[in-house]
């Protein structure tokens, strides 16, 4: 038979007596504290004093990827490499989209197989919700267990007296009663408590946590709807600007045209000014030279009388 050696103590042991994902013996996980992951919220055995619990696989993952984000899905802060966490990513592959939990009402459950179904009385529950399940379900089987070894210590002791035989049989008959019962309505109790013990120390802060997550996911999808209308808006003004300085450009277009047809038509302009004038100043000596020489036949007629 192979043996697997403790991940802490180094002893030697089958696999099946060690856990399951820290791979600790029986003697190792009595001496650590069970705890919930920071992110990923399953439990594992805390081997470091940290300020904040934290399981080997979150570990690498920060390591990796850096500081997760909310899963779009459940809501847990363990989506590194995406917007979605591991287990729900795994899961949407396997079972298809997620529908609505039957206890916090967020669509962060998967449809699994019958077998699944009946681990958690055929109902389709979340990871967290179905984590809380098989918590209250294990403590009220320890409760039974040790009411009913309790009433058997009680009638074992009355029994070995001679005068308490008669009560020793009656004893025998309430615990065979109560333990045959309690065996039949362990699983119904268990329901009934999961789904109304709100209050309770285990699944108080479960509810409260599911309705914080409720009104987060609200405000997500209304940060959402203000996130699309922004972007709505800034769209529409960027399309605005752009349309204003193509009108810009074109008007640009325009004066510099206009301008460079006002320059030519004002050199033209000019031009024949200047050729006016010289022609006018030309004109106007040719007029003084003519007046200036005397007129030959008036001379001519002058001496003739």
């Amino acid at each position: 038979m192979s043996l697997f050696a403790c991940t802490k103590c180094h002893s030697r042991h089958p696999f099946e007596e060690l856990s399951r994902g820290d791979q600790l013996c029986k003697k190792c996980r009595k001496s650590f504290p069970l705890v919930t992951c920071t992110f990923c919220r399953l439990e594992f055995h805390l081997l470091d004093k940290t300020e904040r619990p934290v399981c080997k696989k979150c570990d690498s993952n920060i390591k990796q990827y850096g500081q997760p984000t909310c899963c779009v899905y459940c809501n847990i802060r363990a989506a590194f490499n995406g917007d979605k966490c591991s287990r729900c990513e795994s899961s949407e592959k396997k079972y298809g989209t997620p529908v609505l939990c039957e206890q916090c009402k967020l669509k962060c459950a998967f449809k699994k197989s019958d077998e699944s179904k009946e681990k958690v009385d055929g109902k389709v529950l979340c990871l967290l919700c179905t984590l809380s399940y098989k918590r209250l379900v294990h403590k009220s089987k320890g409760k039974v267990h040790g009411r009913s070894s309790s009433q058997h210590k009680g009638v074992k002791r009355s029994h070995h007296h001679p005068k308490h035989e008669k009560k020793s049989k009656v004893a025998k008959l309430q615990e065979s009663k109560q333990s045959s019962q309690s065996s039949r309505d362990s699983p119904v109790t268990a329901l009934g408590l999961y789904s109304a013990s709100s209050g309770n120390s285990d699944t108080g802060g479960e509810a409260i946590m599911s309705g914080q997550m409720a009104e987060l996911n609200d405000l997500k999808e209304q940060v959402a709807k203000l996130k699309r209308q922004l972007q709505q808006k800034d769209q529409a003004l960027l399309e605005k600007e752009k349309k204003l300085t193509e009108l810009k450009a074109e008007n640009w277009e325009k004066e510099k045209v206009s301008k460079k047809k006002v320059m030519s038509l004002q050199k033209e302009m000019t031009d024949r000014i200047d050729t006016l004038q010289t022609e006018n100043r030309n004109l106007r000596k040719q007029l003084s030279s003519l007046s200036r020489t005397p007129k030959p036949e008036k001379a001519s007629a002058s001496t003739a009388s």
